[in-house]
């Protein structure tokens, strides 16, 4: 008998987008499924729509009387699975046919393997395709096997395209609570112990939308951590060998980057002096990096002219960035990687 999957979905008054997603896991080409769907105290026709599709396929409904979070509801479904393999789709998004045929398989031909992710596009409220490829249009390539290392630097991991082995979720015991998004520390405890997949293929689409919770959960203050920031910190503070094996400079100029993408956010939305907060972090953490400086220097500017320097650098960057990629295009042509030292 085929591996069971055990899917996990947290939906909160998610009427507008639910049928969707719901219809794309009836679509599946791998049907040994369950869906653990876990009502968050929906108060709109939410139930009334996933009852009408009971008949499609397996659904284990649990429904909070009241709010209880992210992290708590998805915890609640990961304890009510009983599958082989746990994954997970948002209740705005959905999946292409083949998403669990694919990723199962993976996971199947590589039993060493703790979990699998794949390439997504992102689409408008509207289904709209935005980015048909994300790895492509933001010229991403994904490591296949050790992927600490780049996790860490860059949190690009999908849950919607993610596939767990159950017993490697309940080595984890799950999403850690204290966290209000427990994905990107959950990926990174399981980088730390397993090898983690990717499969090239485009799995899954991802909804970009004004009311999606990743969006309305904002920086309030500059003194508080980003989620991303969060994440990081527990976990170098709770798996010393975590920091034995990515080095100092690895940590120190991720957490310098994470500054400065809240500087950055703080300075367009006219928040000077919480970026410059923000920006003093940054540099203490990577004073080499030239572009902290620049951005501190907008943050003292009219709004006109931080656009000006805006432009300027981004110009002067992109000479940089076209005379590297000229560079790549005649090494690949010629069959020669650069030499140490090449201006790249």
């Amino acid at each position: 008998m085929k591996s069971k999957v055990s899917i996990v979905m947290v939906v909160l008054n998610g009427e507008k987008y639910i049928a969707e997603a719901l219809d794309s896991i009836a679509a599946q080409t791998y049907t040994n499924y369950e869906l653990v769907l876990v009502d968050d105290g929906s108060t709109d026709r939410t139930p009334e729509i996933v009852n009408q599709r009971r008949d499609r396929m397996e659904i284990r409904y649990i429904r909070h009387s009241a709010n209880h979070g992210i992290t708590r509801s998805i915890n609640d479904g990961i304890r009510a699975c009983t599958g082989d393999y746990i994954t997970f789709l948002d209740h705005d998004d959905a999946w292409f046919p083949h998403m669990l045929s694919t990723q199962v398989g993976y996971m199947e031909a590589h039993p060493g393997a703790g979990m699998v992710h794949a390439d997504f596009q992102t689409i408008d409220p509207k289904g709209n395709i935005i980015e048909p490829s994300v790895a492509v249009c933001r010229q991403r390539k994904r490591p296949d096997g050790e992927a600490l290392r780049e996790l860490f630097q860059e949190s690009h991991v999908v849950a919607n395209t993610a596939v767990v082995r159950k017993s490697v979720m309940d080595e984890m015991k799950g999403y850690d609570e204290r966290l209000y998004w427990g994905d990107y520390h959950l990926w990174m405890r399981i980088a730390l112990r397993y090898p983690i997949g990717y499969s090239p293929l485009v799995l899954a689409k991802y909804r970009q939308h004004p009311s999606q919770s990743t969006r309305t959960y904002s920086t309030e203050r500059p003194d508080k951590d980003s989620v991303a920031m969060q994440a990081i910190k527990l976990l170098l503070d709770e798996h010393p060998e975590a920091r034995r094996r990515l080095g100092e400079k690895t940590i120190r100029r991720r957490m310098a980057s994470l500054y400065y993408e809240m500087a950055y956010a703080w300075l367009w939305q006219g928040m000077r002096s919480h970026s410059r907060i923000c920006l003093r972090r940054a540099i203490s953490l990577w004073p080499s990096k030239l572009g902290y400086y620049v951005t501190y220097l907008a943050s003292f500017l009219s709004q006109p002219q931080a656009a000006a320097v805006r432009k300027g650098w981004h110009w002067f960057r992109g000479l940089f960035v076209s005379r590297r990629r000229q560079n790549e295009q005649v090494n690949r042509a010629l069959g020669t990687s650069p030499r140490p030292g090449a201006i790249a």
